[in-house]
Order: structure tokens, then C-alpha cells, then sequence
């Protein structure tokens, strides 16, 4: 009885770590797709990441119509799937109250900066600018708390290394100077966007890792992303030459 029960506490956290997985991977994905088929050019460092959202590209007026539902897609898709993340990393810290107070106040905040990214791609800023705007500063700013409860909370579990901290210390570091130090710099401004966005990926890719660890199970990002990456990028060249 014990054993099956563990074997099934054991399964729900391995699919919802493979389920954030594959969200942040079709976000990383369709993300890049809608730069590539953004109406007279999209730029990596002149444009924003909420650009890709519009219903028309707000420089140029031309419609935006696939990128716009690329990113829709892409928000929606990888807020839904960090859910379970934040539900499953929670469950590493009950040994003592304190730990588990507050890892539980990090993954609510964790959570509610995941339903906010959903609403980025849900409000296009071009129509709904109160709404897009006010999303993107609340998803930057439940991130950067939840990281940084879950910092506090990994240096003192000891059975997390000390870097897995660190690195959320330095991510949260970076996504502040890009809320308040370099708000009036644009083209800093959209770049640090992109590393934080992107950065945010990987900061829960590391947690999943270390999770993964836990329950047993290794897994070889560059032999598993690899090869899809790929034949995906393969395949999109041949058919746009």
C-alpha cells in the first residue's frame, strides 16, 4: 500500500516536471518563430518582447497576425504549465514549518506570477494597454519575490547546494536593475527583458533538475532538447528554401 502510494506521489511530480518542460521549451520555440515571421522585421534588440503580441506591428501599422497568436499561445501554454512546477517544488521543503511556510508563500506568489504571464499574451498591448501593461509588471514582480523566497528557503535546506540560491540571487539581481535602473534606457531596457524572460526558463530548468535528482531520475537535456531542435530547424529550412 505504502509503496504504491509512493510510486504515484512519485509519477504526479515527474509529469508535472515534463509538462513545464515542454511549456518553457514551445515557449523558447514559438517565441523565436514569431521574431522570424514578425511583419517587416522584427528586432532583437529595438523591439519588445510584447511587439510579438500585437494585432498590427505598431511601427510599420502592417497586421500581425500569426506572431500575435504564436505568442498568445506561447504565454498561455508556459503560465499554465509553470503551475504544476510551483505545486511540485513546494513539496521539498516540509521538513521544518518555517521551510514549509515558506516555500508554500513562494509558489502562491510563484503561481500568481504565472497566471500574469498568461495575461501578457492574453491582452495585447496595442488594444488593451492598461491591462498587457499591468500584467507584465505584476508577472516581473511575483517572479522576482518568489525566486527570492525560494533563494531564502534553498540555503537553508541542506540538502540543496548552496549554488542552486546563488543562482536564484543573481536572477533576481538582474531582473530588478531592469524594473528600476534601466527603465529609461529602452535598448537595455529590452534586452535585460529577453534575459530575464529567458533566464526565468532556465532558473526553473535548474530547479527541475534538482528535482529530478531527488526522484531518481537524470536527464540529458542536450541529448533531449538536442535532437528535436534539430530536426525542427532542419525541416524549417527546407521549407523555406
Amino acid at each position: 500500500m505504502y509503496d504504491s502510494e509512493f510510486v504515484n506521489l512519485k509519477s504526479w511530480k515527474i509529469i508535472a516536471c515534463i509538462i513545464t518542460l515542454a511549456g518553457g521549451f514551445q515557449f523558447i520555440l514559438l517565441t523565436f518563430i514569431a521574431m522570424f515571421l514578425y511583419p517587416d522585421g522584427y528586432s532583437f534588440t529595438g523591439d519588445y518582447f510584447s511587439n510579438l503580441g500585437t494585432t498590427i506591428n505598431v511601427k510599420t501599422g502592417s497586421p500581425n497576425i500569426i506572431p500575435r497568436i504564436l505568442f498568445l499561445t506561447a504565454c498561455v501554454v508556459v503560465g499554465a504549465s509553470l503551475i504544476p512546477f510551483w505545486m511540485v517544488i513546494s513539496t521539498f521543503f516540509t521538513e521544518k514549518k518555517l521551510l514549509k511556510y515558506i516555500s508554500i508563500s513562494g509558489s502562491v506568489i510563484g503561481i500568481i506570477s504565472s497566471i500574469c504571464l498568461m495575461s501578457v499574451g492574453i491582452f495585447a498591448e496595442d488594444t488593451h494597454y492598461f491591462l498587457h501593461s499591468s500584467s507584465a509588471k505584476l508577472f516581473f514582480s511575483f517572479v522576482i519575490i518568489a525566486i527570492l523566497i525560494y533563494s531564502f528557503a534553498l540555503l537553508l535546506n541542506s540538502a540543496y547546494h548552496y549554488v542552486y540560491s546563488f543562482i536564484g540571487i543573481i536572477f533576481s539581481v538582474s531582473a530588478i536593475s531592469m524594473l528600476y535602473l534601466f527603465r529609461y534606457s529602452i535598448m537595455i531596457n529590452i534586452i535585460m527583458q529577453k534575459v530575464i524572460v529567458y533566464g526565468y526558463c532556465a532558473w526553473v530548468t535548474v530547479q527541475i533538475s534538482a528535482i529530478l535528482k531527488k526522484l531518481g531520475i537524470t536527464f540529458n537535456y542536450k541529448r533531449l532538447m538536442g535532437r528535436p531542435i534539430k530536426k525542427i530547424f532542419f525541416r524549417f529550412k527546407e521549407f523555406v528554401l
